[in-house]
């Protein structure tokens, strides 16, 4: 039997081969074909469908993601399958003015380089003048690591399980980021040749994994990383074919705090915020930084993928069809709610939800006692329309019924995924505690909060759950995807490079996983807030 097989995409003719027993969207991905899959690579979604062309001409549908290749097949692509269909823009960023005031020379020759947020879920690359500090253009696209699990454990252990799977990942988010800067590039008329580096920041599992190097350690106690120093190193021995330019890593600081969480404090200006700084970089998994007086206190907390949309549902990324506010005017009737449009056009129907749109969700639900602070569907209102109890199956909440949605099935949040937010805004919570408890402190000063998805929540959905101590809102502050800006920022400026490796020195490590009341106050967070009538 033939170790490899032919995939012939019609209607062009092209032909690339596959290993057998990888999936289809896989072997796509080997070839920089990119398909939407917003429940990652588990079958549920069915965006990622594709039509298996048979010998007579015949059509049927295929779910790219769960088809194994054993042999060879016709396909076509439908566009709306295309990844290319649904680039977003990644959360704005900016910068410190003590940044921003050192590219004051407009007569140097313009270089060109890319900055990557290397997230669980999602990537985001920028493509930045560096000559100037300028951001000409960005995407964020879904990590296709995703078909390997959700959360960096799931990737770790998949690794364990084969070691070749470590090349398989490595393959796939570098194929990914790739793409992302072949479509910045030409969208400006730009070529490869024009870039002359790359800075990756992330978390140390995805850092280890994009250098080829197996995060196993990070996966087993001590949970300690394989290396923790900054990292340069040829983007064409991880795979990359860019040419010979530089592939700079940011430092770690342990095994599940990265350089993403130093990159958000460079661009948030940290060491110059009032003492009593709470930073939050909000995504799969939570990163803290705090500081105290005089010194700086790390954990990281994992809040899981709900908060970007993964795992639920009707759980999509933030793309066109995404509900990502529900507003509920009267228990009775049904939600009201907006979503991410494309540009230039109202007619999109909802497809499902994203993260900020589940956490809009939930909190109006706790103000309107849809349901009880423990998290489960109120019993005792039988006029909740939207809430549907059929038969056997856990209750839901309709926010769009079938026939008013993009493919016929209604788009709700389930009584899952209400737990799914619970284990996230618990997890958090807690570790934000323990933190300021390290550093003396019974709540924060200030709290700024970073990441794609911290930057569209809702201050006021965030202290309804209880996802973030009780504060006045208006010392709450939004800051953009700063781990992104602060990758732009070591891009653009050498020094911010070393400001990075210092900090890493000075900052002291709150390792939850070793504290025996962590699980116990964990549990005790898992209820939302009373709130009174």
């Amino acid at each position: 039997m033939s170790d490899t097989f032919t995939i012939k995409l019609e209607p062009h003719g092209r032909e690339i081969k596959a290993k057998t027993g990888r999936s289809l969207m896989e072997a796509l991905v080997d070839h920089s074909i990119f398909l939407r899959s917003d429940c990652g690579g588990r079958g549920k979604c069915s965006k990622c469908r594709v039509e298996l062309v048979s010998a007579n001409g015949s059509k049927e549908d295929l779910i790219s993601c769960t088809h194994e290749i054993n042999s060879d097949i016709k396909i076509e692509i439908p566009e709306t399958s295309m990844l290319s269909s649904h680039i977003i823009t990644k959360a704005p960023v900016s910068f410190p003015d003590s940044f921003s005031n050192r590219f004051i020379d407009p007569d140097l020759d313009t270089s060109y380089g890319i900055a990557v947020d290397l997230g669980t879920t999602t990537i985001a690359v920028y493509l930045c003048n560096t000559t100037s500090g300028e951001v000409l253009s960005s995407i964020a696209i879904k990590n296709p690591q995703a078909l390997y699990g959700d959360d960096v454990m799931s990737r770790i252990g998949a690794i364990n399980n084969e070691k070749a799977n470590l090349q398989r990942l490595q393959n796939l988010v570098v194929k990914a980021i790739e793409w992302g800067i072949v479509e910045l590039l030409s969208s400006l008329e730009l070529d490869k040749k024009d870039i002359g580096k790359i800075v990756t920041v992330g978390n140390p599992t995805m850092i280890h994994i994009l250098a080829g190097v197996n995060p196993e350690s990070i996966g087993t106690f001590p949970y300690q990383p394989a290396f923790h120093e900054a990292r340069t190193m040829k983007s064409a021995d991880a795979g990359f074919g860019l040419g010979d330019i530089p592939l700079q890593l940011l430092p770690q600081i342990s095994g599940f705090i990265g350089g993403d969480i130093l990159s958000a404090a460079l661009a948030v200006d940290l060491e110059n915020q009032p003492d009593g700084t709470l930073l939050i970089d909000l995504g799969t998994n939570g990163e803290l930084l705090f500081k105290g007086k005089g010194k700086l206190y790390a954990t990281s907390c994992a809040t899981g993928p709900a908060f970007e949309g993964a795992t639920l549902s009707c759980g999509m990324q933030a793309i066109p069809g995404a509900i990502n506010k529900v507003v509920v005017a009267s228990p009775e009737d049904a939600p009201e709610f907006t979503m991410i449009n494309p540009k230039k056009s109202s007619k999109t129907k909802p497809f499902g939800v994203c993260g900020t749109g589940v956490i809009s969700g939930v909190a109006e639900f706790c103000r309107n006692h849809i349901i009880e602070p423990g998290g489960a569907f109120t019993k005792e209102n039988n006029t909740i329309k939207p809430l549907q109890r059929k038969g056997a199956g856990s209750p839901r909440y309709v926010l769009v019924n079938g026939d008013d949605s993009q493919d016929g099935s209604a788009v709700y949040i389930s009584q899952k995924d209400i737990r799914s937010v619970q284990l996230g805004k618990g997890a958090l919570i807690t570790g934000i505690e323990f933190l300021l408890k390290a550093a003396g402190y019974k709540t924060p000063e200030k709290i700024l909060i970073a990441g794609a998805f911290g930057t569209f929540i809702e201050k006021e959905d965030m202290l309804t759950l209880g996802m973030i101590p009780v504060v006045n809102p208006e010392s709450i502050e939004v800051s953009g995807n700063s781990a992104g800006a602060g990758a732009v920022m070591a891009l653009c400026d050498d020094t911010i490079l070393q400001k990075a490796i210092d900090m890493t020195e000075k900052i002291t490590i709150i390792d939850l996983a070793c504290d025996p009341k962590f699980q116990e106050v964990f549990v005790q967070k898992l209820s939302f807030p009373f709130l009174k009538n």
